[in-house]
């Protein structure tokens, strides 16, 4: 009888065993249920900032070249040998300064020879001048004695310019580049021996499409980025524009004057130049950091006030008392500096999430905290 209750035992132990696993399995789904019934999540701790109003000025942007005012490559306008260089590659030089001297010596005596010429012919058309005037030479003495003063005159100023194109002068105050000729070598006219650029002040090309030209007058303030110097803006004007459209871009050639004094600027920069308008436009602004980007829209998270006590749920004590999130689809428009333009999307008086924002989902409670500032500028405003 004994081997018989075996079986029962063993089968009663199994059925006991696993509806104490079932009754553990629905208590521990009821006690789960009960604690997400009730649980209310802690509020995201966030920064926020209210969507503001600016006037920002209208500006046209472009890339445009960095070019010198003045640069020239200084070549001999005649053959020598260089006698003489009296300059180092890359110095600042005054205009008048020389640079380069050729071989002169046969030019110089030739200039001394028709200069003792003509100073001899002087003093033959002095002592006609007397006789003529004591009617004791005739007319055509003197005019011959004048004539050959003149020629003579002529010639050594003739052989005085040679001599002054043996040496290669600055023709404008300006910095120097590399040297290449040395010393005792024959050059040819129109041989390369260094170049000469004035670095301040520089101009500005760009080019804008043609329906901007309302836009753009004489004088108009430009401001000008370049990549060597982030962040640093260089100031200007236009100076001229194209009489006329390119037929086949469509572009206008625009030219402007950037001051260099400080010399951080060099020809053929790359820049990202903005011409300013006098037309102002109100926008509303939000902070850039506060935009988040999708394919499926641009968006950013808006703050709502808090719901009122008395329409909360009074099984959630405290569930009204925090500012709720919602998230909006808002169309983009152009930057300044921290702040972004939205065309569509928000209204005036909307508080948006600046920090925080990839903690929040929809219908989410928030803490604000404001104590860590925005990346502004030091006006908390855009730049113009």
């Amino acid at each position: 009888m004994k081997l018989k209750r075996i079986p029962l035992i063993v089968l009663s132990v199994i059925v006991l065993l696993f509806g104490a696993l079932w009754g553990f399995n629905l208590y521990r789904n009821q006690a789960i249920a009960s604690f997400y019934r009730h649980f209310i999540p802690p509020p995201v701790t966030v920064a926020t900032s209210p969507v503001r109003r600016f006037l920002w000025r209208h500006a046209l942007r472009a890339v445009g070249n960095l070019e010198a005012v003045e640069t020239v490559t200084l070549s001999p306008e005649l053959a020598g040998k260089v006698t003489g260089i009296f300059f180092h590659s890359g110095e600042f030089v005054r205009q008048g300064t020389r640079l380069v001297q050729l071989d002169d010596a046969e030019e110089v005596a030739t200039l001394r020879s028709l200069e003792a010429t003509s100073t001899l012919d002087r003093i033959q058309l002095e002592r006609q001048k007397e006789l003529l005037g004591q009617n004791l030479t005739s007319r055509s003495d003197y005019d011959l004695a004048l004539a050959a003063y003149r020629t003579a005159r002529a010639q050594a100023q003739s052989e005085a310019a040679v001599v002054a194109k043996m040496a290669i002068l600055a023709p404008f105050s300006g910095f120097l580049g590399i040297r290449l000729v040395d010393l005792g070598q024959y050059l040819t006219a129109g041989t390369a021996v260094v170049s000469l650029t004035r670095l301040d002040p520089l101009y500005v090309s760009f080019r804008l499409p043609e329906e901007n030209f309302p836009d753009l007058h004489v004088g108009q303030r430009i401001v000008v980025q370049v990549p060597a110097y982030p962040g640093r803006r260089f100031h200007g004007r236009l100076k001229a524009l194209a009489p006329t459209v390119n037929p086949t871009t469509r572009l206008v050639h625009a030219l402007a004057v950037v001051s260099n004094r400080a010399g951080l600027l060099r020809p053929g920069m790359f820049g990202r130049v903005k011409v300013l308008s006098r037309r102002r436009s109100p926008v509303l602004a939000i902070p850039r950091i506060a935009l988040s980007y999708s394919l499926y829209g641009d968006t950013v998270w808006v703050v709502s006030p808090p719901k009122a006590q008395a329409v909360s749920d009074p099984a959630k004590p405290g569930a009204g008392d925090s500012p709720l999130v919602k998230e909006v689809f808002v169309t983009p428009g152009r930057s300044r500096g921290p702040w972004v333009a939205i065309r569509s999307g928000l209204k005036p008086g909307m508080v948006v999430v600046t920090q925080g924002q990839v903690k929040l989902h929809e219908g989410a409670t928030i803490r604000v905290n404001n104590r860590i500032p925005l990346m502004t500028s030091k006006t908390g405003r855009p730049s113009p």
